[in-house]
């Protein structure tokens, strides 16, 4: 897990790593990613980010989802002691959620941690950051504190939110003409970038605007 940032614009003050406990059917210790938070300084405000990437669906969607919910409740916890500090600290929760924007585990930060997702209105027929079986997912998803929707006393504030999808990303022809260029199908090498396009969002300074975080 990493967050990669420019050193002129973001100043990073601590960072750690939190593990998500799991068990599988026969109460054995399961493993998954850590998560990572990052804190410092952003345009002059203190920010705490957060990198995620969840379980995923290998399992089936439903037999694994219990991994992703227990992940978003270890995100929550995170929060709440982030809070005790700061009641209005400024959280960003970024990350492959292995989860569309509707699901449980989503929702679950959202309503706990009061966090806004911009990507619930980004999700549709025509567009997403993976696509299953001729069906597009919203995994990579962008979360943060309402406080980023705030005009005083604050030098960030939210302004847009997108799937980074442009044509050199794209499978430009094909059965698959328009999804995520590759860099594996299978054990086949097809020199692409990805399976799941970028996503990021914007966050609006009274100087300029911030460079955007980009989660792939």
């Amino acid at each position: 897990m990493a967050l990669l940032y420019k050193g002129d614009v973001f100043k990073v003050e601590n960072s750690e790593t939190f593990s998500v406990y799991l068990q599988n059917d026969l109460g054995i210790q399961d493993y998954t990613r850590d998560i990572l938070l990052v804190q410092g300084i952003l345009n002059n405000e203190r920010i705490h980010i957060m990198v995620n990437h969840w379980s995923s669906r290998r399992e089936g969607e439903k037999e694994s989802e219990f991994k992703r919910i227990a992940a978003a409740n270890k995100v929550n916890t995170i929060i709440k002691s982030i809070k005790k500090e700061n009641l209005n600290a400024k959280i960003i929760v970024m990350g492959d959620f292995n989860d569309n924007p509707s699901n449980d585990s989503i929702e679950l930060m959202e309503t706990e941690s009061n966090l806004y997702n911009p990507f619930k209105t980004v999700l549709s027929h025509e567009k997403g950051s993976l696509n299953y079986n001729f069906q597009w997912n919203l995994f990579g998803q962008i979360l943060f504190s309402t406080n980023f929707f705030e005009i005083n006393n604050s030098n960030l504030r939210f302004t847009n939110a997108n799937v980074f999808n442009i044509k050199s990303l794209t499978q430009y022809h094909g059965k698959y003409k328009g999804q995520p260029f590759r860099t594996f199908i299978g054990k086949k090498y097809k020199g692409g970038y990805s399976d799941h396009f970028p996503v990021y969002i914007q966050l609006k300074s009274f100087q300029k605007l911030s460079k955007p975080f980009i989660d792939k």
